[in-house]
């Protein structure tokens, strides 16, 4: 059912983009005006090269499989119809050629191929074996890009807008904490590390002893902010003529802050 299989050639008919309904498992979740601009341009002068895949819903209404980038391009033209194929897919094979047919004709981002490919696997009865076959991919390959989609929503975002790779993120998945990926995300794209330069910094900041003094480090840092934010009010309290004491003592299970007021501080004589 999955596996991609030459066909016939079909007839190609004439259908009101009215009449089209969006194809709510459009792998690609990410379009580009500038891109979509440049499409329609082409169409104007050239004409529509390749048809919309579309398969009939009855009624008159039709359910777009693949094109949705050069349906946008025409409706932007104002143009009132297209040239279609119609195609007697079912909803398993429409999510199959619409992401194949999106990977054929430009660079679908890694992480819309792997949510098309959760979805697929999620809603269809196909196994991983055979969607990665039918994408042209081992396994295994699809097992590693399923598992990009652990990555939190901000990091994900992150890798998009800074053009990280797909081994970029595979390496951010060592890293369990969600601010260090995205601190590792934006080291990367700003220093313009390779993927190894990146595998290393994070191989070293997952050794035992790495991560031990990063967590010791943090537990001063956070108690240093507290004790200065108390001793801040010390200080204000003196400074408006309050007999105020303080002293800090550290003990091997805490930091003691100890703040002394007299009893007759607020007291005038």
């Amino acid at each position: 059912m999955f596996k991609p299989q030459s066909a016939p050639a079909r007839a190609v008919i004439r259908v009101p983009l009215r009449s089209i309904l969006l194809n709510p498992g459009q792998p690609r979740r990410h379009f580009d005006p500038e891109t979509i601009d440049g499409l329609a341009e082409s169409i104007r002068q050239h004409g529509l090269l390749s048809p919309l895949l579309v398969r009939g819903l009855g009624g008159g209404q039709y359910q777009l499989v693949a094109g949705e980038r050069r349906l946008r391009a025409l409706e932007s033209l104002g143009r009132g119809w297209a040239e279609a194929i119609a195609l007697p897919a079912g909803d398993g094979d429409c999510a199959v050629i619409a992401l194949v047919e999106n990977l054929q004709r430009e660079d679908l981002h890694y992480l819309d191929m792997a949510a098309a490919c959760r979805r697929i696997l999620d809603e269809q009865a196909v196994t991983q074996e055979r969607l990665a076959a039918s994408l042209g991919c081992s396994a295994s390959a699809l097992a590693n890009r399923l598992r990009l989609l652990k990555l939190p929503p901000r990091v994900q975002e992150a890798l998009r807008r800074d053009g990280l790779s797909e081994r970029h993120a595979r390496a951010l998945l060592k890293l369990e904490d969600e601010s260090e990926q995205l601190a590792f995300a934006e080291m990367a794209a700003e220093k313009r590390m390779s993927v190894q330069q990146l595998e290393a910094r994070i191989d070293r900041c997952c050794r035992p002893a790495a991560r031990k003094a990063r967590q010791v480090s943090r537990v001063v840092r956070d108690n240093r902010i507290i004790i200065n934010a108390l001793l801040d009010t010390v200080r204000e309290l003196k400074r408006i003529g309050v007999p105020v004491k303080s002293r800090v003592e550290e003990k091997p299970d805490g930091i003691d802050v100890i703040v002394t007021i007299p009893a007759c501080a607020g007291a005038k004589k």
